[in-house]
């Protein structure tokens, strides 16, 4: 990592590799603050603009991208070569990836036939998860 970051640029301190080390850690979709949470339980030092910016660093370097779902929160995804797709609970907040292989075919012919040539592709569904609606029928239920 030291030298990868070195050809874009940027050098590795010990703060900034304890922060990319958690990142890669906590898996997918992690926000600044649940990545500054981790990052602070283990060093106390590191301010929540130091995480922030080095999440920014992450982007720039191409290792991982934002994925904005118009809840507010601005989330950071690993970038992978494995196209998949997001499924946004509008009520809990989950976010749950899926493979999109099944459509990818559509979604070439598509861009093709409008004479696009796609270079990668993001879908995002927003709705609820199923254990918000379980909740939602019990609810409905209590109130018939």
């Amino acid at each position: 990592m030291k030298e990868f970051l070195k050809t874009k640029g940027f050098k590795m301190t010990p703060q900034r590799e304890l922060i990319f080390r958690s990142f890669f850690e906590m898996g997918k979709h992690v926000s600044v603050e649940e990545l500054y949470d981790k990052v602070h339980q283990k060093d106390r030092s590191i301010g929540y603009s130091t995480v922030w910016r080095n999440l920014k660093v992450i982007c720039k370097v191409g290792l991982a991208e934002e994925v904005n779902l118009g809840d507010g929160v601005t989330r950071y995804d690993r970038v992978t070569r494995e196209p998949h797709g997001h499924l946004f609970c509008q009520n809990c907040k989950r976010l749950i990836e899926f493979d999109i292989h099944a459509v990818l075919p559509y979604l070439v012919e598509t861009g093709e036939e409008k004479n696009f040539r796609a270079d990668s592709f993001k879908i995002e569904i927003t709705g609820l998860c199923e254990d918000c609606q379980a909740m939602e029928n019990k609810k409905n239920e209590r109130l018939h």
